[in-house]
């Protein structure tokens, strides 16, 4: 049964989110534009007209509250709405009591939101309180913007009108559900077409629905369905977390639920060992493997419903312990890190191996697989046409025949000497950070940076000839040697011009690096080795180019200044870190190489030397 309500009729009601539903998840965009039409509404509209939102859906309980099958988002943004106007509503003569919600799934919500906890503090103790606060933040703005002056007076009518004859107000279509009608179904049903519930949202609704039981072992039921609703809410909250996320995966973390990823986990296992399907379905593939395995262990197995829904709740958690052991244990949080971010081990096997091994076994077997992950296997063919094998030393950026390269291996090498070093830091008990890492890999993406300058490209634009010159020049003087001072007044004299001829600029570029390379001791066969190549992020990358060494760090300096992620190792070498008493900070010479090479060689060769065949 249907009817259009206007919205004071609901206020003294109580409301409640069954848990099996997600959670407030409307954000700055969907509230603002409630409003605005809210807004536009009053601007255009005449006496006796209404506001007819979305429909509502509800289905009465005992007691005489409601479950909200659908409208939960737009309800609780009336009631956050209805909560910032409350002065100016008692003001006004309306001093109604509010509808009550409370979502099932969050124990404190009731008093969150009975208690208007989120006017005055952000809360991200759980996603909705969190949604919620910034709801609130929303709406506050959007009524002291100065084209809403007088929004106030003029909206709370709109709410809180009945529907007397010239009144303007708002209105659900209010749909009621037999209460014999399964919640669940409706749920699913109403919510095609329209956000796609998510396989995480569909598996909830699942598991978690109480209708399925018999009344007499109810109440029983639904304190076993809460306690999983709990836990659910735990661990995605933990999932939530960005260092814990990208540690697990090497996908962007933008979906609403994680712990779909521990769901697709259980369901593809389930599916190569059930084969429920010839070929995995397109949508909502870990949904139906589940609800297929669910069946199957009421009908085949003969398990009880709360017994089925408890044996897979216990393969997530057993998933998500294993996760938080290898998460909080720092070695393992390393080993663990890197091999799933080059996409060497999978979940599945790695649980097996921690399962079936001792912990330091288990540290052994990571270790053997991350040495056949960055162990060298090339072979080159030297000028003789003899074959000969590559070593860390002998790998190159680029070869001569500009045709061929070991960037790939440079890249595994580089990668683990960062995540390594982080690890023995035991003092600091530092974490590599593999979120941004992995986020930088996605979006702005990793270079291979040559320490010392492999070459001068063209710089044509003034400005940037201008600034190469500038940084340079402090580069030259930084040397303190006499022998530059010819060039140095050169480029103070270039400085001056309005304009730099591409003759005059290509001629003191070129000196400059033969300045620079005559003390680096750099060659055309150690240019492109690993002993002068970093990590870096390609932004920083562009603006590094076409400088030497120690105007590379002061750039890096302040691109770290500005909260970009430099890697540890970088940092080292542009610190110099890896040499004992460097005579010169200025440029990176044949001893700055040979100590970074051998911190290289070390990473290594401990790994390598602990490879199980």
């Amino acid at each position: 049964m249907s009817k259009t309500t206007p919205l004071i009729d609901l206020f003294g009601e109580k409301f409640i989110i069954p848990h099996y539903q997600r959670g407030y998840r409307w954000e700055a965009q969907e509230v603002t534009e409630l409003l605005d039409d809210l807004w536009s509404f009053w601007k255009t509209s005449k006496g006796g007209e209404f506001y007819c939102l979305q429909p509502i859906v509800l289905q009465k309980n005992e007691d005489g509250s409601y479950n909200v099958l659908d409208g939960q988002q737009r309800l609780t943004t009336l009631y956050l709405i209805l909560v910032y106007l409350e002065e100016r509503r008692i003001e006004d003569g309306y001093s109604q009591k509010l509808f009550s919600l409370n979502y099932e799934t969050r124990t404190k919500c009731e008093e969150f939101l009975n208690n208007k906890k989120f006017t005055a503090t952000e809360d991200d103790t759980n996603i909705d309180f969190s949604h919620i606060c910034n709801a609130y933040a929303s709406i506050k703005e959007w009524f002291e913007k100065e084209k809403h002056k007088g929004a106030k007076g003029k909206l709370v009518p709109i709410l809180m009108d009945n529907n007397d004859t010239g009144n303007r107000n708002v209105r659900f279509i209010k749909y009621e559900v037999e209460k014999d009608t399964n919640p669940i179904e409706v749920f699913i049903r109403l919510n095609v077409g329209k956000i796609p519930l998510t396989d995480a949202e569909l598996t909830k609704a699942l598991l978690l629905q109480s209708d399925k039981y018999h009344p007499d072992e109810l109440k029983f039921i639904k304190m076993k369905l809460f306690e999983i609703a709990s836990e659910w809410d735990s661990i995605e909250y933990t999932l939530q977390n960005e260092e814990f996320w990208y540690f697990l995966s090497n996908e962007a973390n933008g979906k609403p639920t994680h712990i779909e990823f521990i769901f697709e986990l259980i369901a593809d296992k389930i599916q190569k060992e059930k084969k429920y399907f010839d070929t995995k379905p397109i949508k909502h593939a870990t949904f139906l493997i589940l609800s297929e395995y669910l069946d199957d262990l009421l009908e085949n197995e003969k398990k009880s419903r709360i017994d089925a829904v408890e044996h897979i709740w216990e393969s997530v958690i057993e998933y998500f312990e294993h996760f938080k052991d290898w998460f909080n244990n720092r070695r393992l949080f390393h080993y663990i890190g890197y091999l799933i971010s080059e996409k060497r081990s999978s979940i599945d096997t790695l649980i097996l191996k921690s399962k079936s091994l001792t912990k330091s076994k288990f540290e052994e077997y990571l270790e053997s697989e991350i040495s056949k992950n960055i162990l060298i296997t090339k072979t080159r063919t030297d000028a003789d046409g003899n074959l000969y094998n590559l070593d860390v030393q002998s790998l190159r950026y680029e070869y001569e025949d500009q045709n061929s390269t070991d960037k790939s291996e440079i890249h595994k090498i580089l990668l683990l000497h960062n995540v390594f070093t982080t690890l023995k830091s035991e003092k600091e008990k530092a974490r590599f950070p593999f979120n941004l890492y992995k986020q930088t890999k996605k979006n702005e993406k990793w270079s291979l940076e040559h320490i010392h300058a492999q070459n001068s490209e063209n710089i044509v634009r003034y400005e940037y000839r201008i600034t190469w010159l500038s940084d340079h020049l402090k580069s030259l003087r930084n040397l303190n040697q006499n022998e530059f001072q010819e060039l140095i007044q050169r480029m103070e004299s270039a400085i001056k011009l309005d304009k730099i001829e591409d003759l005059v600029f290509d001629s003191i570029v070129e000196d400059v690096y033969s300045a620079i390379n005559k003390y680096s001791g750099i060659t055309e066969s150690n240019k492109h080795s690993i002993e002068n190549l970093c990590l870096i992020d390609a932004p920083t990358n562009s603006k590094l180019n076409n400088s030497v060494f120690d105007v590379k760090r002061e750039i890096i300096k302040s691109r770290e200044l500005e909260g970009f992620y430099i890697p540890i190792c970088t940092r080292n070498v542009f610190l110099k870190a890896y040499s004992e008493y460097p005579p010169n900070n200025a440029y990176w010479d044949e001893n700055d190489r040979k100590h970074y090479l051998n911190s290289l060689e070390e990473t290594y060769n401990f790994f390598t030397n602990r490879m199980i065949d």
